[in-house]
């Protein structure tokens, strides 16, 4: 699989990376690790694609600035990094489809298998755990691993896993994660940014949205909404949202969290669900044709929103 990765890089040309939608810490830092790397390896023409806004905390990864500076419309090599499915490359699907050859790496196991060359390993804790591994087979080759990629690739690990705190942890993402911390970065430094850091603007976002938390089923279902009047108020935007649901499924008797996000388009809106181990969260996404992890994933509904609440309430009920 990685030799066939490797002659595929090996023939072409320019090669493409492509983050997912809604960006995270997982799509950035195995994309940005792996632009690196493909330039350490000896490719001039690599370029990176996210159709989405980056949140400040994804500012301070190395290359972020990369994104979108040069289009192009044709490349020999198209990577999808982190994308589950298929249409969440947005306006830079296209690019990927015309690609003379595609490869989709990812770790969602509602990933369809859309490429030519497909790195998959379901259910693992981050696609930075699956570039580590794509990496660490070109630096056999020549030297690519070095601080920075080391720490982008952490950086991910940290942010997909909650900390190394979520059930999809396991001894291979802690063996790759102390490999990893043996290059010249600070660990704690990446802890403190991803997952404690946040502005006032944030705080007082997530201060408003939390005090209105409603909760069914006698407290195992909780529930956030992110109106736009809320992202006014505060001065904040949709991806301030990030970390916001997790204070809900903190508390000991909810056991389906759900944030509903009101989008500038009329009546959409994003959701974010997270369940504890007993409830699996991507089986209630796909009811509305979204998908993800057991304990984290996502989807998008149009609808009036009292609509969307209830029907969203029922398919968390049924899987209850």
């Amino acid at each position: 699989m990685y030799r066939e990765f490797l002659n595929a890089v090996d023939s072409s040309k320019n090669i493409c990376l492509i983050s997912h939608q809604n960006p995270d810490g997982d799509t950035c830092g195995s994309a940005l690790a792996l632009f690196r790397a493909l330039r350490l390896y000896g490719k001039e023409q690599v370029y990176i694609y996210c159709d989405g806004v980056f949140r400040n905390s994804l500012q301070t990864l190395e290359g972020i600035d990369e994104y979108n500076k040069t289009q192009i419309e044709k490349c020999d090599l198209a990577i999808a990094c982190d994308c589950a499915e298929y249409d969440r490359m947005g306006a830079y699907l296209n690019l990927f489809n015309k690609a003379k050859f595609r490869v989709d790496i990812d770790h969602h196991k509602t990933n369809s298998r859309y490429g030519n060359i497909n790195i998959i390993e379901p259910g693992v804790s981050a696609t930075c755990e699956v570039m580590y591994k794509v990496i660490k087979a070109m630096d056999e080759i020549k030297p690519c691993l070095d601080d920075t990629v080391a720490k982008l690739l952490y950086s991910g690990l940290v942010t997909d896993s909650g900390g190394f705190t979520f059930s999809n942890v396991s001894e291979q993402t802690h063996e790759i994660a102390s490999k990893l911390i043996k290059y010249n970065f600070s660990a704690s430094e990446i802890c403190e940014h991803f997952l404690k850091s946040v502005s006032l603007k944030v705080f007082n976002l997530r201060m408003r949205v939390l005090s209105k938390a409603k909760f069914f089923q006698d407290g195992k279902i909780g529930l956030i909404y992110f109106s736009q009047e809320d992202f006014i108020a505060t001065d904040t935007a949709m991806e301030d949202t990030e970390g916001a649901i997790n204070y809900i499924r903190d508390i000991d008797a909810v056991e389906v969290a759900v944030a509903i996000t009101q989008t500038q388009q009329n009546n959409s809106y994003k959701v974010s669900i997270r369940t504890s181990d007993r409830v699996d969260a991507s089986r209630i996404a796909s009811v509305f044709g979204g998908g993800g992890h057991k304990n984290a994933a996502g989807c998008r509904i149009s609808g009036f929103y009292e609509d969307v609440k209830d029907k969203l309430l029922k398919a968390c009920i049924d899987e209850l």
